[in-house]
């Protein structure tokens, strides 16, 4: 509360102030003026105020001469003061030129005041070197210093006004002082304070001296006039230069220069300024070299001996390089074409070398002037991107912005383009966030819709540093369709990789839905038969999978991804290094998927399970068993054909001899389960093969002979078993397969390997619907050998059958 009420007393007395000083004047009507900004005119009698014109807004300086301040004076000294004031300004008025004060409204007359309007302005010299006489608000000029190089060029466009005043006006200014110099906004010097100016033409009026005796307010100053008009009423283009000469002086010294005032010493003036003619300022060392000598002439009580204006152009002072070029800059609009894209290139070169003041409010306005030329936009456009890299964010908006936004908006020349691809990272600085989606953003749509390569490259390359400045909405509705349909439109390799390379780095910055529904899915329509493209896309699942709050859903892995990623580790061209990139990618997936869904089905695998590769659990015959295990398909569990092998109506029988094939131990054996949809007739076949190989490596004792193994065969419909006697040989025995009933197949005494898993998960029982099994019977021990009838083909087809 309190400082609002702060701000309002401070509004309260400006605004009663400005009443005050305004009361009646008619340009009040027209004008809203602010603030007091400075003072100018000889004994500073005008002040300047900030203003602006009502009907367009138009930005202008208020110059005000208060009549209060002749209260002291009598009344005929009251009316040729006036009479001084109102001459200056029409004389002002009157004279166009670059290096004279603009006048935009004439003066304006009150019974109080005298006002007219001008463009805006800073202050006059003497303000911006210290004198703050008059000024009210101080802030402003404080700030406000010149470097040497503004100081340079500023004597030199004085020289460049005055000779205009004397070759084309015919006028001697007669008043040449830091007072009467005023600095507009752009940093141009310009002359002030026409009301005691004479003219050369015909009829010329005399020459009078007596306003450097008589001392009335705004009266020129004896120490800033030369010699022969206070002391002989002579006046030629010589008095202005020695004015020049004081003014050079004192800008670089900050000094006056020592001479006593005419009105009150005439002797002692006619002294000093002898004295100063033949030795010099005390601190002409502060004085520029190369300018030195000059000045010393300049001062000569002499007239003939002083340098022109044209001699003083020509001195190296001030054919430096960046004086000539930036007073070449300001006469070359209307020049044509060749000749100015050639200085346009030269100016790239050093531009960067102008204090920053002089780019923005010297070089920047000459530059923009171009843009009604298209063919050298190119040029200057570079020139004036390297100017916006100085500049603030409040300089850019105020200065720059509304230079640039229709240019960003041209197709042709296509240079322009990708000139501010190439620098856009100067234009993100200084752009606030809601000028970027105005004028950058739709410079990038277009981009993305060009057809030059070089520029959808370039625009790629920079669009992750765009939007960090954007909003998501913004991102996922304009943004990532256009890429995804550049992606998708083009036949450059090199710019479809960038597209998927600048899809992967928008997943910081866009929602987790977006990333799965408007990239991810994406990738698999993508055509990938190149590697770079593989890679790319491998990159983005990379990201996508990785980036801390984001993540592939694992049925989204399996599903989408998995199914797109496999294909692409075949494609010929792959690297071996990118060939393991894919192979890694495909792992760290599949993990994904097992620890996630092992969870979800009743609990985590164990960790050396879940951290081990797919390869290395298949080689494990140790977690083989143990994944069998957890699936019940062990030997104390039911057997694994069981559900497929027999029917649901018939029960195991019961395998009670102990004469039996011994098989080896489940941890052993690869099983591999049949699928479900197959035959019971080719379940028989597929299990009668492998009992074959498992018979082919049992073992018999040293002390008897082996037969060949025992095989079941579709094919040779015979089924032989090995046996073994003590102290006989061997010998084959038949058996009745279908009855059950036959003779025994071993003696007593014979040894044989028996079948180690219990009867309830004999592989036997399981075969029992569809091929009989040997039942048990009593023994021969008497006979050496025993033979068994074979099935025939014709048995086990009909048996099938039924």
């Amino acid at each position: 509360m309190d400082a609002i009420n702060k701000f309002y007393t401070s509004v309260s007395q400006t605004v009663s102030t400005l009443s005050s000083v305004f009361l009646g004047n008619p340009l009040t009507k027209e004008y809203d003026i602010a603030e007091h900004i400075g003072s100018a005119g000889t004994e500073f009698i005008w002040k300047i105020y900030t203003g602006c014109k009502r009907s367009t807004k138009e930005a202008a300086a208020i110059f005000v001469f208060d009549k209060k301040q002749l209260e002291l004076f009598t009344k005929d000294e009251r009316e040729e003061i006036c009479e001084n004031v109102r001459r200056g300004v029409v004389q002002l008025t009157k004279i166009r030129h670059p290096q004279v004060l603009t006048v935009q409204h004439a003066m304006e007359e009150s019974r109080d005041t005298i006002a007219f309007a001008t463009e805006p302005v800073v202050a006059s010299l003497a303000n911006l070197l210290g004198n703050t006489t008059n000024v009210a608000n101080t802030g402003l000029l404080a700030e406000y210093k010149l470097s040497e190089f503004e100081t340079r060029f500023g004597v030199f466009e004085l020289l460049k006004g005055v000779r205009f005043l004397h070759d084309e006006a015919q006028l001697i200014h007669r008043n040449i002082c830091t007072e009467n110099i005023i600095v507009n906004r752009q940093g141009v010097w310009k002359l002030f304070g026409f009301g005691y100016c004479w003219s050369k033409r015909p009829p010329a009026v005399p020459v009078t001296n007596h306003h450097f005796k008589q001392r009335l307010l705004g009266n020129p100053a004896s120490r800033w006039t030369a010699p022969e008009l206070v002391l002989e009423n002579s006046c030629n283009e010589a008095t202005d230069i020695y004015s020049l000469g004081i003014l050079i002086y004192t800008i670089h010294s900050r000094e006056n220069i020592p001479t006593q005032d005419a009105s009150s010493d005439l002797y002692g003036y006619k002294q000093s300024v002898t004295k100063l003619s033949n030795q010099g300022p005390p601190r002409i060392t502060a004085v520029p070299e190369p300018l030195r000598a000059e000045v010393k002439k300049m001062l000569s009580v002499n007239p003939q001996t002083r340098p022109t204006i044209p001699s003083l152009l020509q001195i190296s002072y001030f054919c430096d390089t960046y004086v000539q070029c930036l007073d070449s800059l300001e006469t070359l609009f209307p020049k044509d074409n060749l000749e100015k894209s050639e200085f346009y290139k030269r100016l790239a070169q050093i531009i960067g070398d102008f204090p920053h003041r002089v780019r923005l409010y010297r070089v920047l306005p000459s530059l923009v002037k171009e843009f009604v030329n298209c063919s050298m936009i190119p040029f200057v456009l570079t020139n004036i991107l390297t100017i916006t890299g100085s500049c603030t964010r409040a300089e850019y908006m105020q200065n720059i912005s509304t230079h640039l936004r229709p240019v960003m908006l041209l197709d042709e020349p296509v240079q322009i383009m990708l000139i501010f691809f190439q620098n856009l990272d100067v234009l993100l600085k200084v752009c606030p966030p809601e000028e970027i989606r105005v004028s950058i953003l739709p410079l990038v749509y277009k981009a993305l819709e060009s057809k030059a390569q070089q520029i959808q490259e370039l625009c790629l390359s920079i669009i992750p540093s765009v939007i960090v400045h954007l909003d998501k909405t913004t991102i996922k509705g304009g943004l990532v369709p256009r890429i995804k349909t550049l992606c998708s439109g083009t036949n450059l390799v090199s710019v479809r990789v960038k597209c998927l390379l600048c899809l992967g780095q928008l997943a910081p910055k866009i929602e987790k839905w977006v990333m799965i529904d408007d990239i991810v899915s994406y990738l698999p329509s993508v055509n990938c038969r190149e590697p770079a493209v593989i890679m790319a896309i491998v990159g983005v699942y990379k990201v996508a999978f990785t980036t801390e709050g984001i993540g592939i859903p694992k049925d989204v892995l399996a599903c989408k991804v998995l199914p797109h990623l496999f294909p692409m580790t075949i494609v010929n061209g792959l690297t071996v290094q990118q060939f393991q990139a894919i192979i890694s990618l495909i792992k760290e997936f599949t993990r994904k998927i097992e620890d996630e869904q092992g969870e979800k089905l009743g609990g985590k695998l164990p960790i050396s399970a879940s951290s081990s590769s797919l390869g290395e659990k298949q080689n494990n015959g140790n977690d083989l068993q143990h994944s069998f295990g957890r699936l019940e398909l062990t030997a104390a569990a039911s057997d694994p054909y069981g559900d497929f092998m027999q029917s649901s109506s018939t029960s195991k029988p019961t395998i009670s001899s102990p004469l039996q094939p011994s098989i080896q131990s489940s941890s052993t054996l690869n099983w591999n389960v049949p699928p479900v949809s197959t035959t019971t007739k080719e379940s028989s076949n597929k299990y009668n093969s492998m009992l074959t190989q498992q018979q082919s490596t049992l073992s018999m004792p040293s002390s008897g002979k082996i037969d060949r193994p025992t095989a079941f065969s579709a094919q040779t419909n015979t089924a032989t078993f090995p046996m073994a006697g003590t102290g006989m040989g061997s010998a084959m025995v038949p058996h009745n397969w279908m009855t059950g009933n036959g003779p025994p197949l071993m003696s007593s005494g014979v040894t044989s390997p028996v079948l180690k898993a219990p009867d309830a998960t004999s592989p036997y029982g399981q075969l029992q619907p569809l091929i009989p099994m040997p039942t048990k019977t009593n023994q021969n021990s008497g006979k050496s050998s025993v033979t068994s009838p074979m099935l025939s083909k014709e048995d086990i087809m009909e048996f099938l059958q039924k």
